[in-house]
């Protein structure tokens, strides 16, 4: 799946060009504008935000946070009598 990102200057599809990992859950992407009129080249910020479902080989050293709704349902699930 690619990213649909638009300048937002004129709203014209914009292209990743190239991307720099800053830590596990951190990435600059550098976009440059496909109208030839505007030229703009701009980063945007990609950030981890929540799980939505859990790793089934997770990286103990990350703290990722859960979704509210995946929490609600793991706690509901350890709450089931066997």
């Amino acid at each position: 799946m690619r990213i649909l990102n638009r300048c937002p200057h004129c709203r014209t599809r914009a292209t990743a060009r190239s991307s720099r990992e800053m830590s596990q859950t951190f990435r600059e992407v550098t976009f440059q504008c496909n109208n030839v009129e505007c030229g703009h080249t701009y980063i945007v910020n990609m950030e981890f935000a929540r799980t939505l479902s859990p790793s089934a080989t997770p990286n103990l050293s990350l703290h990722l946070p859960l979704s509210p709704n995946v929490r609600e349902r793991l706690v509901e699930q350890l709450e089931l009598p066997v």
